[in-house]
């Protein structure tokens, strides 16, 4: 690759004196949430038309994966969706056809794990999956730089390796890399050189050998976007009648808790269940049994089926029907509306996030939360706007409310997301993979908070994670695929 340079540049979030990057050097570029990483990376991808530059040099034939490219990706994917035109799930564009003459690089495919995925369509592949796709359609056209932001989120340890030995290939062979991460602990072994971006600015830069000492201290300064406070919201949702079962510090004293308490305490009941996609079942006779307070960690790879079995819990999936499946003890494919059960959950998802690309600003898709609607379609109430109000601010928003959503970077995209569900703290939070793109600090908040949750019994949670750091001993029950 050829020189990278960008000289005394300037942008809303960012200023940076003098970057330098030389060919045969791999970068990671490591950043907290609102730390100007996105800004950053923007310039490395030449996207951010807002910037006042004396110099800019990139490197050309510059490959690009984000998380806007892989969202504009998937609504071009959803444009042509004909499954309304035909007797089965449309699954999609082969991901064998995203990549230039995948026979020339079978090595590369089988080093990222996709051997067996090139003939499957695109909606079929999970998040994880269609990321190192899109990274294979990069590669595969001869790129002779990369960059990548937040390569290592949605994948599972398995696949990380293994993406950290096809970034090590791409190295070898002369590629320059670029790559973003928001965790200390996600920098990889192959980088030659890393920089952090801080409070605006790029605050260290240099091979890793002189950087990596002084990295954790820097690190772990600040505190998390995220500060909910679990006494505040106990008080509020008491008044508010959205305790069920009887479940918080002064739920005796509410006459609708108490009725409530009459509900199963069966949250979720599947009895050899099986689903998938395109004919392929992802699992099958996998039975699940959720009551009040099982608070339940869901494991494993990229394409096993955790967030297909989500779906059919929320009903998303259209084997919901099919299947001996009871969600809070009601029996589904009897008559029940999903909307009367959506009420009583929350959701985080990859999948939501994706579909989640209708106008509305960022007050409103929390709003949206209360009414299980992606946008916001229904009236709504002072005292509703002033719960989204709160919830903004908690996660450290508030001068954000009327930002479109999806203008707001992917991290706080992601925390809006997680007040969305809970702003009505429902007897089901389900949370899949909810902390991708956090920092450290913004990931423990949250997962310290979902603690501070299940002790006080306000909902029971349904969490799916690939990382061993999320592991927490709230958690008292595990599905592992």
């Amino acid at each position: 690759m050829r020189v990278m340079k960008i000289i005394n540049t300037r942008s809303r979030d960012l200023i940076i004196d003098r970057f330098i990057a030389n060919p045969g050097e791999a970068w990671c570029i490591l950043g907290v949430n609102r730390s100007g990483i996105e800004a950053f990376f923007s310039l490395l991808a030449g996207e951010n038309a807002e910037t006042i530059a004396e110099k800019i040099d990139r490197p050309r034939n510059m490959g690009i994966v984000s998380f806007s490219r892989q969202q504009e990706l998937f609504e071009k994917e959803l444009e042509k969706d004909d499954t309304d035109f035909l007797d089965k799930i449309d699954a999609g564009t082969p991901a064998g056809s995203f990549l230039e003459n995948p026979e020339n690089h079978a090595e590369m495919i089988k080093a990222f794990g996709m051997t067996g995925s090139m003939t499957k369509g695109y909606r079929q592949l999970s998040t994880g999956q269609s990321r190192k796709l899109m990274l294979l359609a990069q590669i595969t056209k001869g790129v002779s730089c990369l960059a990548v932001q937040a390569p290592y989120e949605g994948l599972d340890i398995h696949s990380c390796r293994e993406l950290n030995k096809a970034f090590a290939l791409l190295h070898q062979q002369g590629i320059g890399l670029f790559i973003t991460v928001h965790n200390h602990g996600d920098i990889p072994d192959w980088c030659t050189h890393v920089c952090l971006v801080a409070n605006g600015r790029l605050d260290l830069m240099g091979p890793v050998a002189d950087i990596m000492p002084v990295l954790g201290k820097k690190m772990g300064q600040g505190s998390p976007d995220f500060q909910p406070f679990i006494q505040t919201i106990i008080e509020e949702l008491i008044p508010d009648q959205n305790i069920r079962n009887g479940i918080g510090e002064k739920a005796g004293k509410n006459p609708v808790a108490k009725k409530e308490k009459k509900l199963s305490t069966e949250l979720v009941r599947l009895k050899n269940g099986s689903a998938g996609y395109g004919g392929k079942n992802l699992f099958t006779n996998l039975n699940v049994r959720i009551h009040t307070g099982d608070h339940t960690l869901v494991t494993g790879p990229n394409g096993c089926g955790k967030s297909t079995l989500l779906q059919l819990i929320t009903g998303d999936h259209p084997a919901c029907y099919q299947n001996d499946l009871r969600i809070f003890g009601i029996q589904r494919g009897t008559g029940e509306s999903i909307w009367e059960l959506k009420k009583d959950m929350g959701i985080v998802s990859p999948d939501l996030h994706r579909n989640y690309f209708v106008p509305g600003n960022t007050l409103n898709c929390i709003i949206s939360g209360l009414f299980d609607s992606i946008g916001l379609y229904q009236k709504y109430t002072l005292q509703d706007q002033e719960q989204a109000r709160k919830w903004l601010d908690r996660t450290g928003l508030s001068q954000k409310g009327q930002t479109p959503f999806r203008n707001l970077s992917y991290p706080d995209q992601r925390l809006v997301l997680i007040a969305r569900a809970l702003i009505k703290m429902p007897r089901l939070l389900i949370l899949d993979e909810p902390t991708q793109g956090l920092d450290e600090l913004n990931r423990k908040a949250v997962l310290d908070f979902l603690e501070q949750v299940a002790s006080k019994g306000l909902s029971t949670i349904l969490y799916v994670s690939h990382r061993s750091d999320e592991h927490r001993d709230f958690f008292t029950s595990q599905i592992q695929f």
